[in-house]
């Protein structure tokens, strides 16, 4: 890399966003919201939906303006069981 030359920033929610796995189906963006709500000031949840049927495809992406609030929720929601399913936390990774 040329002397001087700056890195591409990331965005400051990837630091503090959660990749949530093993989601039914039937889950919307609102459930998701008032889940991950109690564990801090949320600033964008993407649920990933089939472009025909507008279902969930089974994973999210939940960013909290504070990452220790992220911490939080990826602490206590490990493992959790929801709609009959347990869900899978991990820390998003950059593009």
């Amino acid at each position: 890399m040329a002397s001087g030359a700056k890195l591409p920033e990331r965005r400051t929610d990837d630091l503090n966003t959660i990749r949530v796995t093993n989601i039914s189906e039937n889950t919307t963006e609102a459930d998701l919201q008032d889940l991950f709500k109690p564990f801090g000031r949320i600033s964008r949840v993407y649920l990933a939906k089939d472009k025909e049927t507008l279902q969930s495809r089974g994973f999210a992406f939940v960013s909290f303006v504070n990452k220790d609030d992220a911490a939080k929720a990826m602490e206590k929601l490990q493992g959790f069981g929801y709609d009959h399913l347990i869900l899978k936390l991990e820390w998003a990774r950059p593009n």
